[in-house]
């Protein structure tokens, strides 16, 4: 059990670590929702598959 909770704080640790990386490059709510417009067409197409197949799965279509 002790592993579980170790394992837990760890990635909640590194989550944090990285929202507090990423918040130097948002400066407004653009930047957050659309990127600021600075994703290429491969990064915006992975990113919306994965929204879309991601909300497929969890809705359980098929």
């Amino acid at each position: 059990m002790n592993v579980v909770w170790a394992t837990l704080l760890m990635y909640m640790g590194v989550m944090l670590g990285i929202s507090i990386y990423a918040k130097r490059f948002i400066k407004t709510s653009a930047d957050f929702l659309i990127a600021g417009r600075r994703l290429g067409l491969a990064l915006t197409t992975a990113t919306l598959a994965a929204t879309h197949y991601g909300g497929g799965f969890h809705l359980g279509r098929r």
